[in-house]
Parts: C-alpha cells; structure tokens; sequence
C-alpha cells in the first residue's frame, strides 16, 4: 500500500511538472513572438500589435477564471456523483460567444485609441473579428483545462496548453517568412486559439472530460463563473492589460511610438512573473501549511521574491539599455533608469500575486479582489498625471500594486494577530 501511494505521489510529481512546464513553455513563446515582431514590423505597426496581444491575453486572462470555475465545478461533481448542471460543452459555448462579442464590440468602438490611424476601417475590422474568434475558441481552451484539472488528466491539460502555444509560434514564424505584416501576425496569434479543436477531434479522453456535467444548476454556475471571471479580470487587467490603458490615457500621436516602452514591461516583467506563476502552487502550499509559523512564512516567501527583484533592477539598470539595442535594434533601446524601476515595479506586482493566491487559499475571497481592484484602479489614475509616456508609465506601475499590496497585507496581518487573540483567549480559559 505504501509503495503504491509513492508511485502514485511521484506520478502527480511528475505531472505538475508537465503542466509547469507547458505553461512555462507558452509563457516563452509569448516573447519569442515579440522579438519577431519587434523584427519584423515597423515601431508603429509593433505598438499596433502589442496593444491588440495585450487585449487578446487579457481576454485569456479572463477567461481563466472559466477554467477555475470549471476545475472546481467537475471535481466537485466527480467526487459526490452529483452531476446535476449544463454540459461543459454548452458552458464554454455561452462564455465564449458573450465574450467573443464583447471584445469585438470593444475593439471597434476603440479602434482608433488602440490601433491608431494608420490601421484603415477594414483592417480595424478584421482584427476585432479575429479577436472575437481567438477569444470564442479559448474559451474551449479554457473549458477543456480545466475539465481536466479537474478530473486530474494533468497529461492533456499540458496537451491543450502545448498545442495553442505551438500553433501560435509556428503560425508567427511562417507569417513572418512570408512577409505577410500586421494582419497576418494578428491573425497568427487569434487563430492559434483554434488548435483546441484540432485536440478536441482528436483526443476521445478529452472530449470524454468536456462531457462532464457540473455540480450545480446552470444559474448557479453562471454566478460562479462570473465572479471567478472578475476576479481574474482585476488582476489580468494590471498583469497583461497595462498597454490598453496606456493607449486610453495617452493620445494617438504620442502613443504610436510606445512599441519600446511596451516591450520593455513585458520583458521586467518575465523574469519574475513566469517562474513565479509555475511555482505558485508550491509558494501557497507552504504558506497554508504554515501553521503557527504562517506569519514567518508570509515574511519569507516575499522576502526571496524581493531579494531577486532588486538585484534584478540593478541588472536592469546597468545592462538593459545595451540589452534591448542588441536583441531588438537601436529603435527599442530603453533608458537604464526606465528598465530598473519597471523591474522593481514587476517585483511589487510578483509580490501582490503570492499575497492575492494566499489571500485565496485562505478563503479571504473579497479581499482578493479588492486588492487588485485598487490596484487596478489606482494605476488607471496615474495614468491621467501629466508626464512624459516612461514618467507616468513608471508611476503608475510602482505606486497601483503598491495600494493593492497595502490591502492584502493589512487583512493578513489583522488575521494573524486575530488568530493570536484567539489563542491566548483559550488558553486563558483552559486555565
């Protein structure tokens, strides 16, 4: 019996490995399709392009609340033989064609602050329809991971994950061979999305899991899922959704040539937020396990990510300038100070995301939220100061998840001197 627990622990070992590895590996891509089109297009055209991956990954974001929702959904049903909600088929249908024509709707009545002038009506119009598509098929993407999440199939939740990412490099890189410019980069990066299908057709065990039915009535489950889906969407919105609100704050003239600066957060960003969403799971998992040392723990975990983030500054700083010139060209070279304190801004953003998950893992749900709400919000505001595009850029990202963090921190320093009180209040009764 005990041998058969240890297979079945490594077993589970190896199989977060795999999905660590997949989301790393998308993660990875995702810059790999920046420095081709920091390559492959003009700074305009780039700024373009970057804006719209921003909306599209925000979208994803979103709808990574879908897949939370679901995971817990179908375990839930699994584990007390209560199958009594929609088909995950039907759910993902829903969510994806109400977000499909919210985006499109977005993207059109917008155009003109996110792709600027140079992008004619028609081509403005194509790209709304093709983030519409990208975003209806993700959320089979979405439905599907965490269908089998849920059913711990960690094998093909890696499978789903692999396969868009893939798809979207190798559509990108064929794209870019052919010389196609903007549409057909934003179409190679929307239609990616699709490769669900392709998996879908061809994995009867995943289909099998999109067959699950969920735990709860088909209104109960919307309600779920829209606050799973909000949540989400407070953080995506700081995470990968800054050069949208870049784009709104600033105006067209002075925003075409952002391309730099964007691919400049995104690249501080990287270092800390990739490795950091891999491990989360264990970071939260010492931290709930903490028992009486919670507090230490909380103290510790932070402390690692501050001690990487500055020296990461500090490399930033010193390096970056001659970094970007040599990996992007000339045109995407960034002031040192710009790239230290955006690396600085990236590690109060990594440290707001442990304190969010662990405000999560111990059932602090509205806090949660609240805390990237007022980050978010807090950010959008800064953004109105006057400025140049890298003085309000950097403000903003350094003092909106810092009211964010302020929130977390103060309900989990309340609860642990609350839990203190708590206990000497008992042992003063034992006594």
């Amino acid at each position: 019996m005990e041998r058969e627990d240890v297979a079945a622990g490594r077993e589970r070992g190896r199989s977060a490995v795999l999905v660590a590895l997949a989301a790393s590996a998308s993660a990875a891509v995702s810059y790999v399709v920046m420095w081709l089109a920091a390559h492959a297009l003009s700074t305009v055209e780039a700024t373009v392009y970057l804006t719209f991956l921003s909306v599209l990954f925000f979208s994803y974001g979103l709808l990574s609340g879908l897949a939370t929702e679901v995971t817990r959904s179908t375990a839930a049903a699994l584990r007390d033989a209560r199958a009594v909600g929609p088909s995950l088929w039907r759910v993902a249908a829903v969510v994806g064609a109400a977000c499909s024509v919210v985006v499109v709707v977005f993207v059109v009545m917008c155009r003109q602050r996110l792709l600027g002038s140079e992008v004619s009506s028609a081509d403005a119009w194509a790209v709304a329809l093709l983030l519409g598509l990208g975003v209806a098929a993700y959320a089979f993407h979405s439905t599907a991971v965490g269908a089998l999440t849920g059913r711990r199939q960690w094998s093909g939740s890696a499978t789903v994950i692999g396969a868009e990412a893939s798809t979207r490099l190798v559509l990108t890189v064929l794209a870019v061979l052919a010389g196609g410019g903007l549409l057909a980069m934003v179409a190679s990066s929307a239609l990616a999305a699709l490769a669900v299908l392709a998996v879908l057709a061809l994995a009867s065990g995943i289909r099998r899991a999109m067959s699950t039915a969920t735990d709860c009535p088909g209104r109960a489950l919307g309600w779920r899922i829209a606050q799973s889906m909000l949540a989400q969407a407070a953080a995506a919105a700081v995470i990968v959704g800054f050069p949208v609100m870049l784009a709104a704050t600033t105006t067209p003239s002075d925003y075409r040539h952002a391309a730099p600066l964007i691919l400049a957060i995104s690249l501080t960003r990287a270092p800390l937020l990739v490795p950091l969403n891999a491990v989360q799971g264990v970071a939260v998992s010492y931290l709930v396990h903490a028992g009486r040392r919670f507090g230490r723990a909380l103290l510790v975990v932070p402390g690692v990510v501050t001690a990487v983030g500055l020296v990461g500054s500090l490399l930033a700083w010193a390096i970056g300038p001659w970094l970007m010139a040599t990996l992007f060209g000339v045109d995407y070279r960034v002031e040192g100070w710009v790239l230290g304190l955006l690396t600085l801004s990236a590690t109060l953003l990594a440290i707001l995301t442990v304190t969010g998950a662990t405000c999560q893992a111990t059932n602090r749900h509205a806090v949660f939220l609240g805390g990237w709400v007022v980050a978010t919000v807090t950010t959008a505001l800064l953004l109105l100061l006057p400025g140049s595009l890298e003085q309000r850029s950097v403000t903003a990202l350094l003092v909106g998840p810092a009211a964010g963090l302020a929130v977390h921190v103060a309900s989990l320093v309340l609860g642990i001197a609350g839990d203190r009180n708590v206990a000497k209040g008992r042992v003063r009764v034992d006594v």
